[in-house]
C-alpha cells in the first residue's frame, strides 16, 4: 500500500531533516539533564552515601520521564502545524495517501527520536547511580526501564500526534495540559477512571518488573496494590496497546477529513 511506503519514507526523511545542529544540541541537553542532576543531588553536603537507593531509581524514573515527555511534546505535537508553517501541506495533501503517510512517519520518527534520547538518559543515569551507590542488579534496572521507556514513547507519542491534528496551532500546549490533568491529577486517584491514564499502566508494569516503585520497599508496594490493584501485566499491555492504536485511528481519521487552513487561505 503506498501510505505505508509513505510513511517510512517520511518517516527517514524526518529523521535526515532532524540532523541539524539546534536539534542534537537540544537533544544531548536532554540526554544530559536527569545524569547531571542525580550527580548533584548526591554531591550535595549531607547526602553523600546517605540516600538510600530506592530514592535515587525513583529520581531516574521522575527526571527520565520529564525528558520523554518534553522530546515527544516538541517533535510529536508540531506534526500538522510544522507543514502548514512550512507551507508544503498543499504538497501533502494532493498526494495520495499522504496525509497519511505524513502523519504516522512523523509519529515513527518522534518515538524513534524520543526513545533515543530517553534510552541514552537512562544508560547515563543508571551509570551514576551505580558508581554512587549500590545498585543490586543494574544491568537489570537498566534493562527494564529502556523496556518502559520505549513503551512510554510508542503510546504518548500516539497521543501527542493525535492532539497534534485535532488541536494543530495549540498542539504543545494541549498536550502539557493532557499531562497535567490525566497523569498528575488523574493518575492519583484509586478509581477507575484513575486507570484510564497512561501512567497507572506504566507503574503497574514498572512494579511488577522490578518489584519496587516507591522509597519504602515492599510495604510501599503492598499499599499501592491495595489502593490501584494489582492486574496482570498483560493487561496493562493489552490497556496501552488499545490506547496506542484508538489515538492513531483517530488521529488518522481528523487528518485525512479535516481542511486545514494555510496561511496563504486565510
Amino acid at each position: 500500500m503506498n501510505w505505508i511506503q509513505g510513511s517510512f519514507r517520511t518517516c527517514s526523511f524526518e529523521l535526515r531533516r532532524s540532523l541539524t545542529n539546534q536539534r542534537i544540541a537540544v537533544s544531548a541537553v536532554m540526554v544530559l539533564f536527569p545524569s547531571v542532576i542525580l550527580g548533584l543531588v548526591h554531591a550535595a553536603p549531607g547526602v553523600q552515601g546517605e540516600m538510600p537507593v530506592e530514592v535515587s531509581q525513583m529520581l531516574i524514573l521522575l527526571l527520565v520521564g520529564l525528558v520523554t515527555i518534553l522530546s515527544l511534546l516538541l517533535w510529536a505535537t508540531p506534526n500538522v502545524h510544522s507543514e502548514l508553517e512550512g507551507k508544503s501541506w498543499v504538497f501533502i495533501a494532493s498526494r495520495p495517501g499522504g496525509r497519511v503517510s505524513n502523519f504516522l512517519g512523523k509519529y515513527f520518527a518522534s518515538v524513534y527520536s524520543s526513545f533515543i534520547v530517553s534510552w541514552a538518559a537512562v544508560t547515563l543515569s543508571v551509570l551514576v547511580v551505580n558508581q554512587v551507590a549500590e545498585v543490586r542488579d543494574p544491568l537489570k534496572l537498566w534493562s527494564v526501564l529502556s523496556i518502559i521507556f520505549l513503551i512510554a514513547c510508542v503510546v504518548y507519542g500516539a497521543i501527542f500526534s493525535m492532539i497534534g491534528t485535532i488541536f494543530y496551532r495549540r498542539g504543545m500546549v494541549i498536550g502539557v495540559a493532557y499531562v497535567l490533568v490525566s497523569d498528575v491529577l488523574v493518575a492519583n486517584l484509586p478509581a477507575i477512571i484513575g486507570k484510564l491514564t497512561v501512567r497507572y499502566h506504566l507503574q503497574s508494569l514498572g512494579i511488577a518488573w522490578m518489584g519496587w516503585l516507591f522509597p519504602g520497599g515492599e510495604e510501599a508496594v503492598r499499599n499501592y496494590n491495595t489502593y490501584f490493584g494489582k492486574p496482570e501485566p498483560w493487561f496493562n499491555l493489552t490497556c496501552l496497546f488499545v490506547m496506542m492504536a484508538l489515538c492513531l485511528g483517530v488521529g488518522t481519521f481528523v487528518i485525512v477529513s479535516r481542511q486545514y487552513i494555510t496561511k496563504d487561505e486565510s
